[in-house]
């Protein structure tokens, strides 16, 4: 059975993302930040450590190297955690009904669009962006605080942008069904609306989900 990958980046009014958090403390588990699994704790460290400067790609087809990196992004990107998926459900309810300025959605068929952005930027790159690979919620001022970095990261011109660009329509194409996929998308939709957000006052919310 094929699955698509659905990223989400939009604007939360600040008074939710600010409230949101507290309103689901109830549902964590004691121990919930202290366990992190252990295959996310030794991929990571591979990847920052120089993991993203191994070959990920031979042509068109994917080394143990991607395999690695595309299961731990689907790991992280999925959550047993009941107060997590609650405060994930709660974020995209307070996000705007449609697409524009202040929403941003990327969904590919196999392929996770946060996992092609990472790719394509590199460990330290992406790095700089908010959030956990992906994921986030902040309220107006630390969207205004964090917009410098996603704008490092995201904001590229010349070379560097077309070389960005290549890595991620790579991923897509190997590892994904969408060779056709918008790979500029992933670096000006989640700045634009970060940018509207720190424009407006509001907060922001960034989620993965799988269909």
């Amino acid at each position: 059975m094929s699955t698509t990958a659905v990223w989400v980046v939009g604007a939360v009014p600040d008074e939710e993302a600010r409230a949101i958090p507290g309103r689901y403390l109830h549902l964590m588990q004691p121990d919930e930040w202290s366990r992190p699994p252990a295959y996310s704790r030794e991929t990571e460290a591979w990847w920052t450590q120089g993991g993203d400067r191994e070959p990920f790609f031979e042509g068109l087809e994917p080394t143990p190297a991607a395999h690695r990196f595309a299961q731990f992004m689907n790991d992280v990107g999925t959550t047993a955690s009941e107060m997590l998926a609650a405060t994930q459900d709660a974020s995209m309810s307070a996000m705007p009904a449609a697409e524009g300025e202040s929403l941003f959605v990327a969904a590919a068929r196999k392929a996770n669009p946060v996992a092609a952005l990472h790719y394509g930027l590199g460990a330290e790159a992406s790095a700089v962006f908010p959030g956990w690979y992906g994921d986030f919620l902040l309220s107006a001022p630390e969207v205004a605080s964090a917009l410098p970095r996603a704008e490092e990261a995201l904001d590229l011109t010349g070379a560097r942008r077309t070389e960005v660009l290549a890595r991620i329509t790579t991923w897509m194409t190997a590892l994904g069904d969408e060779p056709r996929f918008d790979a500029a998308s992933l670096l000006d939709g989640p700045l634009r609306t970060l940018r509207f957000a720190a424009r407006t006052g509001h907060g922001a919310a960034a989620l993965t989900r799988w269909h």
